[in-house]
Formats: structure tokens, sequence, C-alpha cells
């Protein structure tokens, strides 16, 4: 993995910076949302301490500190009389709470109660029952089938099933027996469902002042008992009716503030007073689907319930204050903060707890702060990230940068002979990559002292060794002269061989060495590199008469710029190394051709190939593969030559072995 990619992952850890702020937002949202619920907190303190105060606005009917838990009846308050055809098409969206009637442990019935404007009471009673029993009219008796009965103080009223139509109210009579007369105060509809029945009523205004009761009889055939009972109330005597309380309602609004709502209940929960609406409507966080979808998992909302239709009369109802959290329209938290309404008489030991105060309110005002304020974080981060990414990317291209040109000053350190260039970079700035740049330029530049050293040792040592050497030979020869034994005569002619021979190194050092001074002073010309190409081939089959000189180029002139004699000798030294090499008898090809804008000559002989690792090395001075023979010296000065020549023409001496290893092959190229 290169250093920009590394780079970029390191830069992955900025993404911190946006979980921070979003952590810092969830508990700025936390603490504001506790803000609120301790001031709603308040203001149910302070309507609690109120109506605690003012009792008989919280309870005009005292009965009802007395009355039997769990048989209250509740009745809203209805925009408009519901129109009497049994369907109740109108009470669905009036949402008033119903009581739920259950018979032997299981619901059975849905009692929904309401006081319209001209004050009468309206009933709508859902039944569900799958094998009614209608009221044969057939049979003596009001009772042979399934029907309902209102309880209202000590009167009692039953009403028969019907399949539909208009319902016949009976109303018990006492005189000497009880009996069962017609009444016509009360008016009905019945209306059959798929699961059962349906019943609407009208009742009179002062229905329900002494109590009110609903049982629903359920029978299995017209001769049987009651099968079923469902009741609202389990005593002799029914429950009593809760209405909303006027009064109550308008020392609710002295408390009222915008987007808040406030509920008073008894204490089985019955609404008695609302003022105010909750305000969810909100253009902060909840503008798109994507914001909302963003701030729900933002501020994990999604764990929060959903707001239920009957809220608020369904948030706890201990003594204890509650706070309950709900999940409301666009992504907003409501809270519903509910405040127990205890009695202060101090003549009651045991003070009861007489209803509750609910303050429910949204978070929108706060909501739309924290979601502005998630937003600027979010645009704010991702500048940030983006500005890091961006600064680092830019870093690490310009220490990628820094360190291939480093790479490719190291790998062109040598030229294509193999010498050590002069022109290595220096380091600009102070750092480890510039140390480590100089530190590559201080090794270069003794390695290449000391390459200079090795080339100039051969005239060094050519020099030095000339004169010991005149005085060993002239001795020798001295010595020659005079009577010696003949075992000294054999150690004399063979210290005589040694310095001639060594006398022919430094022979050979110096022409290497007077050869090299003039290729650098030779004149150039134009010339035919064809015409010097044949003369040579046919030079070469004269000289070498144990091989064969093949040679092939392009017909015609061949026209070049150069020093043909140093071509010439270039030639030769290749055409020995390569008859060196190959075994008598077989063919050394010669070839020439036009590669662009270059003569490309090489010269191909069969024999052992170039053994590995050699390289350009095979052309340094002193440098020899070619095995000794007796009587022949091999300095390795041939090929070193013949790479000086090339490179004074501008060209390039390379060595490799045939695609097949039958060989090896040496070509150079010239400017055409």
């Amino acid at each position: 993995m290169n250093l920009r990619r590394q780079l970029l992952f390191v830069s992955l850890a900025t993404l911190a910076l946006p979980w921070a702020g979003c952590q810092a937002l969830r508990q700025m949202d936390d603490a504001l949302a506790q803000s609120q619920a301790r001031a709603q907190a308040a203001t149910g303190d302070a309507i609690a301490a109120r109506l605690a105060s003012a009792q008989s606005v919280l309870l005009p009917d005292e009965r009802h500190l007395s009355a039997t838990p769990g048989q209250q009846l509740f009745a809203g308050a209805l925009p408009h009389p519901p129109l009497l055809d049994g369907y109740g098409d109108e009470w669905r969206n009036w949402r008033i709470p119903p009581r739920e009637l259950q018979a032997d442990g299981n619901p059975m019935a849905l009692a929904t109660l309401g006081r319209a404007n001209d004050r009468r009471l309206y009933l709508l009673l859902t039944v569900a029952d799958t094998t009614p029993t209608f009221h044969n009219p057939m049979r003596t008796g009001i009772a042979n089938g399934d029907y309902v009965e209102l309880h209202s103080g000590a009167r009692r009223f039953r009403l028969p099933l019907k399949p539909n139509g208009q319902a016949e109210v009976w109303r018990e009579s006492w005189q000497a027996a009880p009996q069962w007369r017609r009444n016509y105060s009360l008016r009905g509809e019945w209306t059959s469902t798929a699961g059962g029945y349906q019943l609407e009523l009208v009742l009179p205004a002062e229905f329900g002042t002494d109590g009110l009761g609903i049982r629903v009889i359920d029978r299995t055939d017209n001769n049987s008992a009651p099968a079923r009972i469902a009741s609202s109330f389990h005593t002799d005597t029914p429950g009593l009716l809760v209405e909303p309380l006027p009064e109550l309602e308008k020392e609710l609004k002295h408390f009222l503030r915008p987007g808040i709502a406030l509920t008073v209940v008894d204490r089985e929960g019955f609404p008695l007073a609302q003022a105010g609406r909750i305000e969810t409507d909100t253009e902060g966080p909840a503008g798109n689907w994507l914001q909302r979808w963003f701030y729900l998992r933002l501020l994990d909302r999604n764990r929060l319930p959903a707001l239920p239709e009957s809220f608020p009369e369904t948030l706890t109802r201990n003594k204890q204050v509650a706070i309950d959290w709900y999940l409301g329209a666009d992504a907003s938290r409501i809270a519903g903060v509910s405040t127990p309404i205890i009695t202060r008489a101090d003549e009651i030991a045991e003070r009861p707890l007489l209803g509750r105060v609910i303050v429910a309110q949204s978070g929108t005002d706060w909501q739309s702060s924290a979601g502005e304020t998630a937003r600027r974080i979010w645009i704010t981060t991702l500048a940030a990230v983006a500005a890091v990414l961006l600064a680092l990317l830019g870093y690490a291209s310009w220490l990628s940068w820094r360190i291939r040109r480093l790479s490719r000053a190291a790998e062109t350190a040598l030229d294509s002979s193999g010498r050590l260039r002069s022109d290595f970079p220096r380091a600009r700035l102070d750092d480890e990559i510039g140390s480590l740049n100089d530190a590559f330029a201080q090794l270069l530049g003794e390695l290449d002292q000391h390459h200079q050293y090795l080339r100039t040792l051969a005239s060094k040592l050519s020099h030095e060794l000339r004169t010991p050497l005149a005085i060993v030979r002239s001795s020798l020869d001295n010595l020659e002269s005079t009577d010696l034994p003949a075992s000294a005569r054999d150690y004399a002619r063979r210290a005589s061989e040694g310095s001639q021979r060594l006398s022919g190194i430094l022979n050979a050092l110096s022409g290497a060495q007077q050869l090299e001074a003039g290729i650098a002073s030779a004149e150039r010309e134009d010339f035919d590199l064809g015409d010097l190409l044949d003369v040579l081939a046919s030079s070469y089959a004269d000289s070498q008469p144990r091989h064969h000189i093949a040679m092939q180029r392009p017909a015609g002139p061949l026209p070049a710029h150069g020093a043909p004699e140093l071509v010439a000798q270039l030639l030769d030294k290749l055409i020995d190394n390569a008859c060196s090499f190959a075994p008598a008898g077989t063919t050394i090809e010669l070839s020439a051709e036009r590669v662009a804008g270059h003569y490309r000559i090489a010269v191909s002989n069969p024999g052992p190939p170039l053994p590995e690792g050699f390289g350009q090395q095979i052309f340094d001075s002193l440098v020899s593969i070619r095995p000794e023979a007796p009587g022949r010296l091999h300095l390795g000065l041939g090929l070193h030559i013949a790479r000086l020549i090339c490179e004074f023409h501008g060209g390039r001496l390379e060595a490799r072995n045939r695609p097949d290893g039958s060989g090896a092959i040496f070509a150079f190229l010239l400017p055409a």
C-alpha cells in the first residue's frame, strides 16, 4: 500500500469529529428536554395546588369522592347532536373515550356517551355478538331475547334487540308488582353489524343525574336464561356520570401558554377539562424525509413510543409525578408530565387522590434550534473533514513525489556504462526524507571517488612500475651474461619471462590509456557505413580462417557521421571477442539495420552464454570472462575500449544471450 493510501486511511480518524458532534448534540437535546420537562412539572404543580385549594371547581359534586371506582361513565362534549340512525358515523371524529363493558373478563361492548349543546345525552352502544337473539313479539314478555338495560337512579329501562329500525323502550313501573310499560322519553335506532349490533340513543337532559348504568344481556335463544351479562357497574347502585366542567376549563386557561396542552382528569382518568393544543408543526429538522430520517437516527428517537390516540388519559395514575415521552409528528419529542391533585383538607387523615393535571408539550421550539445546530455541525464537520482529507492528500502527494524523485535519482545514479553520475540532487528540506537524500548523495559521492581511483589505478600502476621493472630486467640481462649453474639458469629464465609478461601488461595499460585519449580527440566525418562494413567483413574472412563470417545489411548506401577508423576498431574488438568464444568451424553473424533513426550493428556468435550478474560490468576495464590460454594475456580491455568508442559516437553498447541460449550477441547503436 503506497503512502497516499496509508495517509488516506489515517485521515479516516477525522470521522471522529462528526461522531463527537453528534454526541454533543444528543446531550444538548437531552438537556433541553429535561429542562422542558421541569418547566412542565412546575406548571403542573401550580395548577394542582390551585385546584387542591379550590376543590369545588374540581369536584362540584362531592358524591364522586365516595363513588365506587370502575363504575363511572364519561360523557364528552359533542359539537352538535348526532344523526340518530344507528350507524354512529359522526362519533368516529369526536374521539370521545368509550367505556368497555366486559362479560366473564372478556370485552363484549363499547359504550360512548356525549352531551350536545341541546343538553340532551346521547349514547352509542356497540356490541360484539356473533349469534344475536332478537325479540320475538309473538311470545310473552319483553325479555325473551337479547336486550339492553339502562339504570338511572331507581329507574330501569329495557330495550329488546331488533334487527334494524326504531328501538322500543320499556320502563319498569312499580305498583302492586313490577310491570313494564312503554316509554317515549328515550328514542333510539338499532343497526345490525358484521360482528354484532349497534344501538344509538338520545336521552333526556336530566337523565343520569342520579347515576347511570348500562347492562347488555346476551341469550343463546329465546327460551334460555342469560348466557352473558356485560355491565358498567357491579353493585346495586349504578355509577355516576362524569362530564367536562366548563368552570374548570376557564380556570385552566389562566395557566395556558402557546404550544402547551393542559388536561385535568379525575382519579379514574376521565378528562374533566382541556385547554390548548400541542404544536408539532416545525420547519426545523423535518423539512423533508431525508432530514427527518437523519434527525431520528441522530437523536435516537425511534425508540420512543408513538403518541397514542387516547393521550393524555393514558398516563400513569398514581400519587407520584410521572414524565412520559412520546414520538410525535415530524420527529418531535412530546413530553407528558402528570401531577397528582391531592386534597389539602386537614381533617382527612389519608388524603385521597382527587385527579391529575397533565401538561403536554412538544419540543418544537428547541427541536428547531437543535435541528439547525445539527445541520451546522454536519456541514461544518463535512467541510472540516473535506479540508483535512484534501490537506492530507496533498501532503501525501508531495511526500510521494519527493520519494519518487529520490527513487528515480537512485535508479539513474549509474549511466549506461555503469559509471556514477555526478548530478545526484540535493535535499532542500531538513527532514527525514532530506536526511535520507543527503545520505544517498554522500554515499554515491564516496563511491564516485572510489570509482575514479579505480579508473586511474591502471595508469598509476603503469607509471610507478616501469622504473623498478626496468631495473629488474636489466639485472636479469646482466645475470644471464654471467656463468650460472644449471639450476640457477632455470630460475633466471622464469624471472625473465615473468618480467616480460609484466612489461606486456604495462604496455597494454598504457596503450589503452593512450587510446582513450585518442578517442576523445578523434575527428568526425561523413562516411558510408555500408562500404565500411563490406570492407571489414572481407578482411575478417581472411584474418579469421577458423570461422565463417556472414554479414547481413540493408541494400544501398548507409550514410553515417563519426570516426570510421574508430568504428572499425570497435568491430575488430567485437569480432575478436566472438572468435575467442566461438568453436572452430562455426559461423559468426555480422548484421546492420535501421532502428528509429539509428543503425544497430550486432555481432552474434555461438558458444557458451554470458554468465548471470555481469550486466554492464563486462565492459569495465580489467574485467574478463575469457578463459586463459597458454601464452595469451587477456586483461579485459577490448570490450572496455569498444564501449568507449560507442559512447564517443553517442551510442550504447549492450550484451545479451541468444534467445535459445546457444551463444551471445553484442550490439551497439550509432546515430544515422
